[in-house]
């Protein structure tokens, strides 16, 4: 019983979970900024720092949503100059 206490207190000092809270921010798909950091996701496969955006419903994934977005965009923008 001692031996499990020592254990999972020793594993409580080597596990902690970090503090600091990254800003997170909604994808805009006519922002240059953030379409750049997708870029750079879809190269590298990870995020520069963390990943900046907010989940949004009902996607599962950051990247169908992003995805999602991008074409819903761009679609609008070639009915707009299509009239």
């Amino acid at each position: 019983m001692k031996n499990e206490s020592l254990i999972f207190q020793k594993s409580r000092r080597d596990f902690k979970l970090s503090n600091k809270v990254w800003p997170k921010r909604f994808f805009d798909p006519s922002n240059r900024e953030d379409i750049q950091e997708y870029k750079y996701f879809l190269e590298n496969d990870r995020w520069r720092v963390n990943c900046p955006f907010i989940l949004e419903w009902p996607h599962l994934t950051m990247t169908d949503m992003i995805r999602t977005q991008l074409i819903n965009h761009y679609i609008d923008e070639m009915i707009k100059d299509a009239k």
